[in-house]
């Protein structure tokens, strides 16, 4: 079953084609990724689908129109470029905000999460103290937290060492067999192959396939 379908997506902006035609669809339970250099339009692409920004062009999503207005169709978890996180707040309580939303995770679940990717399970610990890694762990957590329809993770393992990539890997693969998907945009060769069902090469905002 399809999940996403992009139908001639495009984006100019002061005469500059920032996406050129963009099609491609994601099937329900897989994990594509997108790979190209940076500025090729790997981001412009996961903002796209997830009705952060106008294009021209159809995003489908569940058989849904996504609108940049309107309610997104299915329940995701996003990282796109740094986490967004309140540094003042711990680990913890970063999770628990989300969970309020989310409607049906409780603490027990947050912090099974927290102890994979290494992270503080306190209430003391503030986020302000993280290492770079540690904070780009705990959004990708973030992103994670309930095991969300649609995962879309943008460079996740940016200043992870290759424990982290590691758990990240059995993190995903776990949350994949329970039915969640993924849209990944990557550099790391060695994390693509680990994990990826299809790729999708983007270059100068037009994408291709590399299976």
């Amino acid at each position: 079953m399809v999940l996403i379908e992009l139908e001639n997506v495009s984006k100019t902006i002061s005469g500059k084609t920032l996406l050129n035609e963009v099609s491609f669809s994601v099937e329900k339970g897989t994990i594509t990724t997108l790979e190209g250099i940076n500025g090729s339009g790997k981001t412009l692409i996961l903002r796209a689908v997830l009705g952060l920004m106008k294009v021209s062009g159809k995003v489908i999503v569940a058989q849904t129109n996504v609108l940049v207005s309107g309610r997104y169709p299915v329940r995701a978890g996003v990282l796109i470029e740094s986490p967004s996180l309140l540094t003042e707040f711990s680990a913890l309580k970063n999770l628990q905000l989300i969970a309020d939303l989310l409607g049906d995770v409780d603490d027990e679940a947050i912090k099974e999460l927290l102890v994979q990717f290494d992270l503080p399970t306190d209430k003391k610990t503030k986020v302000k103290k993280f290492s770079l890694g540690m904070k780009q762990k705990l959004g990708i957590a973030q992103a994670m937290l309930g095991g969300c329809d649609l995962i879309v993770l943008d460079e996740p393992t940016n200043a992870l060492d290759e424990e982290s990539i590691a758990k990240l890997i059995v993190t995903i693969e776990r949350l994949r067999e329970n039915g969640s998907t993924f849209l990944i945009t990557s550099h790391d060769r060695d994390f693509i192959e680990a994990i990826t069902t299809r790729r999708i090469g983007v270059r100068d905002g037009a994408v291709y396939d590399l299976d």
